[in-house]
Protein backbone atom coordinates (compact mmCIF):
# COMPACT_ATOMS: atom_id res chain seq x y z
CA UNK A 1 0.00 0.00 0.00
CA UNK A 2 2.89 2.74 0.69
CA UNK A 3 4.78 1.45 -1.98
CA UNK A 4 1.34 2.67 -4.39
CA UNK A 5 2.17 6.16 -3.22
CA UNK A 6 6.08 6.35 -4.35
CA UNK A 7 6.09 7.39 -8.13
CA UNK A 8 9.45 6.05 -8.56
CA UNK A 9 8.76 2.87 -6.86
CA UNK A 10 8.20 -0.58 -8.40
CA UNK A 11 6.20 -3.25 -5.80
CA UNK A 12 6.63 -6.95 -6.68
CA UNK A 13 5.32 -9.60 -4.51
CA UNK A 14 6.28 -12.84 -6.87
CA UNK A 15 5.82 -16.09 -5.75
CA UNK A 16 7.92 -18.39 -8.06
CA UNK A 17 11.39 -18.43 -8.81
CA UNK A 18 10.80 -18.03 -12.66
CA UNK A 19 8.53 -14.62 -11.77
CA UNK A 20 11.17 -13.05 -9.69
CA UNK A 21 13.63 -13.85 -13.12
CA UNK A 22 11.45 -12.25 -14.98
CA UNK A 23 11.20 -8.83 -12.50
CA UNK A 24 14.70 -8.93 -11.82
CA UNK A 25 15.57 -9.06 -16.17
CA UNK A 26 12.85 -6.69 -16.85
CA UNK A 27 14.02 -4.00 -13.73
CA UNK A 28 17.41 -4.19 -15.16
CA UNK A 29 16.44 -3.28 -18.24
CA UNK A 30 15.03 -0.31 -16.89
CA UNK A 31 17.54 0.57 -14.72
CA UNK A 32 20.63 -0.22 -16.64
CA UNK A 33 19.57 0.08 -20.40
CA UNK A 34 16.95 2.87 -20.68
CA UNK A 35 18.12 4.79 -17.49
CA UNK A 36 14.99 5.41 -15.79
CA UNK A 37 14.72 6.83 -12.65
CA UNK A 38 13.15 3.75 -10.66
CA UNK A 39 13.72 1.62 -7.66
CA UNK A 40 12.19 -1.85 -7.28
CA UNK A 41 11.42 -2.86 -4.08
CA UNK A 42 10.72 -7.38 -4.48
CA UNK A 43 9.01 -9.31 -1.56
CA UNK A 44 10.89 -12.75 -1.15
CA UNK A 45 10.08 -15.61 1.83
CA UNK A 46 11.97 -17.84 3.31
CA UNK A 47 9.24 -20.43 3.04
CA UNK A 48 10.30 -23.88 1.06
CA UNK A 49 8.45 -25.08 -1.46
CA UNK A 50 8.85 -26.56 -5.22
CA UNK A 51 9.03 -24.10 -7.70
CA UNK A 52 7.96 -24.96 -10.91
CA UNK A 53 9.55 -23.85 -14.32
CA UNK A 54 8.11 -21.07 -16.60
CA UNK A 55 4.40 -22.86 -18.01
CA UNK A 56 5.44 -23.53 -21.97
CA UNK A 57 3.30 -23.13 -24.35
CA UNK A 58 2.27 -19.01 -23.74
CA UNK A 59 5.68 -17.56 -22.18
CA UNK A 60 5.53 -14.29 -23.83
CA UNK A 61 2.30 -13.94 -22.19
CA UNK A 62 3.06 -15.18 -19.02
CA UNK A 63 6.17 -12.84 -18.88
CA UNK A 64 4.09 -9.93 -19.52
CA UNK A 65 1.21 -10.68 -17.28
CA UNK A 66 4.18 -10.65 -14.94
CA UNK A 67 5.48 -7.36 -15.39
CA UNK A 68 2.08 -6.07 -15.75
CA UNK A 69 1.00 -7.67 -12.72
CA UNK A 70 -1.06 -10.66 -12.97
CA UNK A 71 -1.43 -13.54 -15.24
CA UNK A 72 -3.59 -16.70 -15.26
CA UNK A 73 -1.08 -19.35 -13.88
CA UNK A 74 -4.32 -22.43 -13.45
CA UNK A 75 -7.17 -22.40 -16.11
CA UNK A 76 -9.93 -24.33 -13.95
CA UNK A 77 -11.55 -27.86 -15.33
CA UNK A 78 -14.27 -28.18 -18.20
CA UNK A 79 -17.30 -28.42 -16.06
CA UNK A 80 -20.40 -27.58 -18.23
CA UNK A 81 -22.88 -26.49 -16.39
CA UNK A 82 -21.34 -26.29 -13.30
CA UNK A 83 -20.66 -22.79 -11.86
CA UNK A 84 -16.78 -21.58 -12.56
CA UNK A 85 -14.89 -18.96 -9.74
CA UNK A 86 -11.91 -16.49 -10.14
CA UNK A 87 -8.91 -16.45 -7.62
CA UNK A 88 -6.34 -14.17 -6.86
CA UNK A 89 -3.54 -14.88 -4.67
CA UNK A 90 -0.20 -13.11 -4.20
CA UNK A 91 3.01 -14.08 -3.10
CA UNK A 92 3.52 -17.81 -0.98
CA UNK A 93 -0.58 -17.40 -0.90
CA UNK A 94 -1.10 -17.87 -3.88
CA UNK A 95 -0.13 -22.09 -3.21
CA UNK A 96 -3.38 -21.96 -1.20
CA UNK A 97 -5.40 -20.75 -3.89
CA UNK A 98 -3.86 -23.57 -6.08
CA UNK A 99 -4.94 -26.02 -3.42
CA UNK A 100 -8.37 -24.24 -3.00
CA UNK A 101 -8.85 -24.54 -6.56
CA UNK A 102 -8.33 -28.40 -6.74
CA UNK A 103 -10.94 -28.40 -3.75
CA UNK A 104 -13.24 -26.78 -5.17
CA UNK A 105 -13.36 -29.19 -8.36
CA UNK A 106 -12.86 -32.13 -6.76
CA UNK A 107 -15.09 -31.62 -3.74
CA UNK A 108 -18.09 -29.20 -4.66
CA UNK A 109 -17.93 -29.36 -8.60
CA UNK A 110 -16.64 -25.74 -9.31
CA UNK A 111 -14.31 -24.57 -11.93
CA UNK A 112 -11.33 -22.69 -10.86
CA UNK A 113 -9.44 -20.57 -12.46
CA UNK A 114 -6.59 -19.22 -10.40
CA UNK A 115 -4.80 -16.16 -11.08
CA UNK A 116 -0.70 -15.12 -9.73
CA UNK A 117 -0.92 -11.37 -8.70
CA UNK A 118 2.30 -10.41 -9.05
CA UNK A 119 1.86 -6.88 -8.01
CA UNK A 120 -1.39 -5.51 -6.98
CA UNK A 121 0.19 -2.18 -6.34
CA UNK A 122 1.67 -2.03 -10.42
CA UNK A 123 -2.57 -2.89 -10.94
CA UNK A 124 -3.98 0.08 -9.53
CA UNK A 125 -1.41 2.11 -11.26
CA UNK A 126 -2.66 0.89 -14.79
CA UNK A 127 -6.44 0.90 -13.61
CA UNK A 128 -5.74 4.75 -12.07
CA UNK A 129 -4.46 5.93 -15.56
CA UNK A 130 -6.99 4.18 -17.77
CA UNK A 131 -9.82 5.73 -15.64
CA UNK A 132 -7.94 9.08 -16.14
CA UNK A 133 -8.03 8.69 -19.99
CA UNK A 134 -11.15 7.79 -20.08
CA UNK A 135 -12.73 10.68 -17.89
CA UNK A 136 -10.67 13.13 -20.14
CA UNK A 137 -12.09 11.11 -23.11
CA UNK A 138 -8.96 10.20 -24.74
CA UNK A 139 -8.40 7.18 -26.96
CA UNK A 140 -10.67 4.34 -24.66
CA UNK A 141 -8.67 2.65 -22.35
CA UNK A 142 -9.15 -0.97 -20.24
CA UNK A 143 -6.57 -1.70 -17.19
CA UNK A 144 -4.70 -4.65 -17.08
CA UNK A 145 -7.56 -6.39 -14.69
CA UNK A 146 -9.83 -5.69 -16.94
CA UNK A 147 -8.13 -6.95 -19.58
CA UNK A 148 -7.69 -10.88 -17.73
CA UNK A 149 -10.80 -10.69 -15.92
CA UNK A 150 -13.10 -9.15 -18.24
CA UNK A 151 -13.41 -12.30 -20.11
CA UNK A 152 -13.88 -14.34 -17.69
CA UNK A 153 -17.10 -15.75 -15.47
CA UNK A 154 -17.99 -16.11 -11.67
CA UNK A 155 -17.09 -14.10 -8.57
CA UNK A 156 -13.71 -12.73 -7.84
CA UNK A 157 -12.00 -14.30 -4.48
CA UNK A 158 -8.91 -12.37 -3.53
CA UNK A 159 -6.36 -13.73 -0.61
CA UNK A 160 -3.24 -11.99 0.37
CA UNK A 161 -0.71 -12.71 3.41
CA UNK A 162 -1.08 -8.87 4.05
CA UNK A 163 -3.75 -6.33 5.39
CA UNK A 164 -7.05 -7.09 3.18
CA UNK A 165 -6.91 -3.16 2.05
CA UNK A 166 -3.55 -4.20 -0.41
CA UNK A 167 -6.10 -6.92 -2.75
CA UNK A 168 -8.83 -3.51 -2.03
CA UNK A 169 -6.33 -1.51 -4.12
CA UNK A 170 -8.15 -2.87 -7.47
CA UNK A 171 -11.76 -3.10 -6.37
CA UNK A 172 -12.91 -0.68 -9.05
CA UNK A 173 -11.65 -2.47 -12.12
CA UNK A 174 -12.82 -5.92 -10.93
CA UNK A 175 -15.71 -6.58 -13.16
CA UNK A 176 -17.58 -8.81 -10.85
CA UNK A 177 -18.60 -9.31 -7.05
CA UNK A 178 -14.55 -9.49 -5.51
CA UNK A 179 -14.50 -10.45 -1.82
CA UNK A 180 -11.21 -10.00 -0.34
CA UNK A 181 -9.25 -11.75 2.31
CA UNK A 182 -5.74 -10.87 4.91
CA UNK A 183 -4.29 -10.77 7.74
CA UNK A 184 -5.96 -7.91 9.25
CA UNK A 185 -4.71 -8.22 12.92
CA UNK A 186 -2.08 -9.63 14.97
CA UNK A 187 -1.01 -13.13 14.49
CA UNK A 188 -1.08 -15.64 17.25
CA UNK A 189 0.54 -19.16 16.03
CA UNK A 190 3.54 -21.22 15.91
CA UNK A 191 3.54 -22.10 12.12
CA UNK A 192 1.97 -20.36 8.94
CA UNK A 193 -0.18 -23.13 8.14
CA UNK A 194 -1.96 -22.35 11.87
CA UNK A 195 -1.13 -18.42 11.03
CA UNK A 196 -3.36 -18.37 7.89
CA UNK A 197 -5.42 -20.60 9.44
CA UNK A 198 -6.05 -17.95 12.21
CA UNK A 199 -6.82 -15.13 9.85
CA UNK A 200 -8.89 -17.17 7.90
CA UNK A 201 -6.96 -17.14 4.50
CA UNK A 202 -5.79 -20.63 4.25
CA UNK A 203 -7.39 -22.86 1.37
CA UNK A 204 -10.56 -23.73 3.04
CA UNK A 205 -11.40 -20.45 4.40
CA UNK A 206 -10.31 -19.37 0.33
CA UNK A 207 -13.04 -22.57 -0.74
CA UNK A 208 -15.55 -21.47 1.90
CA UNK A 209 -15.76 -17.68 0.48
CA UNK A 210 -15.79 -19.03 -3.26
CA UNK A 211 -18.90 -21.17 -2.27
CA UNK A 212 -20.85 -18.35 -0.23
CA UNK A 213 -20.26 -15.50 -3.44
CA UNK A 214 -21.77 -18.50 -5.60
CA UNK A 215 -24.46 -18.65 -3.19
CA UNK A 216 -24.96 -14.86 -2.75
CA UNK A 217 -25.48 -14.77 -6.73
CA UNK A 218 -27.63 -17.91 -6.56
CA UNK A 219 -25.51 -20.10 -8.50
CA UNK A 220 -25.62 -22.87 -5.93
CA UNK A 221 -27.80 -23.57 -2.78
CA UNK A 222 -27.07 -21.90 0.71
CA UNK A 223 -26.76 -25.26 2.21
CA UNK A 224 -23.37 -25.70 0.66
CA UNK A 225 -21.91 -23.32 2.92
CA UNK A 226 -22.82 -25.85 6.07
CA UNK A 227 -21.62 -28.97 4.67
CA UNK A 228 -18.25 -27.14 3.57
CA UNK A 229 -17.99 -25.68 7.37
CA UNK A 230 -18.33 -29.14 8.21
CA UNK A 231 -16.47 -31.06 5.59
CA UNK A 232 -13.27 -28.58 6.63
CA UNK A 233 -14.15 -28.46 10.26
CA UNK A 234 -14.22 -25.20 9.98
CA UNK A 235 -15.53 -23.45 13.73
CA UNK A 236 -14.83 -19.78 12.91
CA UNK A 237 -14.13 -17.81 16.36
CA UNK A 238 -16.89 -15.38 18.28
CA UNK A 239 -14.60 -12.73 17.15
CA UNK A 240 -13.07 -11.62 14.02
CA UNK A 241 -9.40 -12.01 13.70
CA UNK A 242 -8.97 -8.28 13.59
CA UNK A 243 -10.87 -8.06 16.96
CA UNK A 244 -8.95 -10.97 18.83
Amino acid sequence: MLASTVPSCRAYDPCYAYELAVILEHGMKALLERQEDLFYYITVMNENYLHPPLPAGSEEGIVEGIVQGMYRLREGAALPGRPRVQLLASGTILREAERAAELLEADWEVAADVWSVTSFTELRRSGMAATRSNRCREQRQESWVERCLGPTTGPVIAASDYVSAVPDLIRTWVPRRYVVLGTDGFGRSDTRAALRSYFEVDRASLVLAALSALADEGSIHSGRIQQCMERYRLTPAALPPWER
